[in-house]
């Protein structure tokens, strides 16, 4: 292989590697900056979403596209999602209004972009943190539009709550800005929005998708 490699005799090193990194199964790529701190334990994951790497070296971003990793993170976490179709004007759209909003947040909670992927949220103040995410057209999508029973209106901006299985939408025919977005999150985190209940069966359908 092109790459530095541990022989596999070695397996005191490995361990100790392994003990160091919180290594827990294999295989596992983790991406360590330059002074050996951990940039991502997850890099298989970030790698499958962003295979030409253009987001490289996968720090933290305070936007990032809901694909199946970040579905599965909603589960623990509540988030604004900005939906709209896959052309990249549109994503481009989506991140420019999202961004001010999801940076001011984090500028907020003192969240540190510096860290890991996995402690992103450990420095947040809000119990639990507030993720900030970009749904395009495709089956990750559908999945949560499914759960919520959304149509397929874009764009489209809701606040999703499902560890309090509740979700909210931004009025229809109310411009989407960067104003807007944020007022919208601030109505969501001064418990203003009006949720609507999701029920438990929906909810354990999709986890079960």
């Amino acid at each position: 292989m092109p790459w530095l490699a541990i022989p596999f005799q070695q397996t005191a090193v490995r361990s100790e590697l392994a003990q160091l990194y919180g290594v827990r199964g294999i295989p596992t790529l983790l991406l360590l900056d330059s002074n050996g701190h951990i940039i991502t334990m997850d890099a298989r994951a970030e790698l499958a979403d962003d295979p030409l790497a253009q987001n490289f070296p996968w720090k933290p971003r305070p936007v990032n596209m809901l694909t199946e990793r970040y579905l599965t993170k909603l589960y623990d976490y509540p988030a604004v999602v900005l939906f709209v179709d896959g052309e990249d004007t549109e994503v481009q759209f989506a991140e420019s209004v999202l961004t001010p909003a999801a940076e001011n947040y984090y500028k907020i909670n003192n969240i540190n972009f510096s860290s890991a992927q996995e402690d992103f949220f450990l420095g947040c103040q809000d119990d639990p943190c507030l993720q900030f995410l970009i749904g395009v057209d495709g089956e990750t999508s559908d999945i949560l539009r499914d759960l919520i029973g959304l149509d397929d209106v874009m764009p489209l901006l809701i606040a999703v709550d499902l560890p309090n299985r509740r979700f909210a939408v931004m009025e229809y025919g109310v411009e989407i800005t960067n104003e807007s977005v944020e007022q919208f999150v601030a109505k969501m985190l001064k418990h203003e929005l009006s949720f609507i209940d999701i029920t438990d069966d929906r909810v354990e359908a999709a986890k079960n998708c």
